[in-house]
């Protein structure tokens, strides 16, 4: 639990001492897990999953970034970008699209391509453009060498479906589970909770980098964390390792970023949310790092 008081009386007295400390307490979980897994070298493998805005992308980047730190070479993928087209997508009894399931994603190129991968085979990846909601025109080409790792990161990269293995256990793929795990306790006695707090940072995501309006976002959150208890939770035990991704002043971020804006939308899952921020300072020219996980959620930089 995270004592808003006290974050507030840091963001005053010093804000940058608060931002720097917060990215390290994050950057010291990548670089721990990063060690261990490099100590191992049978690792051919990583699948990095967790519930809708957790930051999995960053962690894997950083994670990524670590592991060639220490002279491995490392191939980068992410399960979004084996969505068949949203116009494909099959649409819930509610009229909303299925995007957070496994009926989403093309599951059988991307078995496929993650056990030609594990076997050394060359394979080709796809690219899926979000604004147009299709998949784009260029591919990459991944070519592993004996002593390479494969990256994979997405909700569903802990399903063993996902790898076509039938679930067994392979000493050569590592699983690692995040997702913020600590609440906010606000001086009024409120909280904001893990969930909430995913809520906040897919509403910023899905405006600058999906195209999606908050009413949109609001919308379809329920099918969301109905596809996570179904996809991805049952899961979670085959998970290696597992990171918390809260940073301490987030809260002061999307105050910047939300202001009032939520008061348009008052729904079960606004509400507490509402009036958390409205106990949260709004403090202009927070610069948030370049390799923040933060950035996974904003436009990045100063918020001014």
């Amino acid at each position: 639990m995270i004592n808003w008081a006290y974050m507030e009386v840091l963001a005053k007295k010093h804000l940058a001492s608060l931002i720097y400390n917060s990215e390290y307490n994050f950057d010291s979980q990548v670089i721990r897990i990063a060690d261990k897994i490099f100590a191992e070298r049978s690792v051919k493998m990583i699948m990095i999953a967790g519930p809708s805005a957790s930051g999995k992308t960053t962690f894997s980047n950083l994670l990524a970034n670590r592991l060639e730190f220490r002279g491995v070479k490392v191939h980068r993928i992410s399960t979004d970008d084996f969505f068949i087209d949203r116009d494909k997508i099959p649409v819930l009894p509610s009229g909303l699209l299925d995007l957070d399931s496994l009926n989403a994603m093309d599951v059988n190129f991307l078995s496929f391509t993650l056990q030609s991968l594990l076997e050394g085979k060359s394979a080709v990846i796809p690219r899926f453009d979000f604004l147009e909601g299709k998949r784009a025109g260029d591919t990459r080409e991944i070519t592993p060498e004996k002593e390479d790792i494969i990256i994979v990161e997405g909700i569903h990269a802990l399903n063993p479906v996902v790898l076509g293995n039938g679930g067994k256990r392979d000493d050569r793929i590592v699983g690692i589970y995040i997702t913020p795990r600590r609440d906010f306790a606000l001086p009024s006695g409120r909280t904001i909770a893990p969930v909430e707090l995913r809520l906040l940072r897919r509403i910023l995501r899905d405006f600058y980098s999906r195209g999606y309006s908050l009413e949109n976002t609001l919308t379809q959150w329920d099918e969301v964390l109905r596809a996570e208890k179904e996809n991805i939770y049952p899961y979670v035990h085959r998970a290696d390792y597992t990171v918390d991704s809260v940073y301490d002043y987030e809260l002061l971020v999307y105050k910047r970023c939300l202001g009032n804006s939520l008061d348009a939308f008052p729904n079960k899952w606004t509400d507490n949310i509402r009036e958390v921020l409205k106990e949260v300072s709004d403090i202009p020219n927070i610069t948030i790092p370049s390799t923040s996980l933060l950035n996974e959620f904003i436009k990045g930089g100063v918020i001014e």
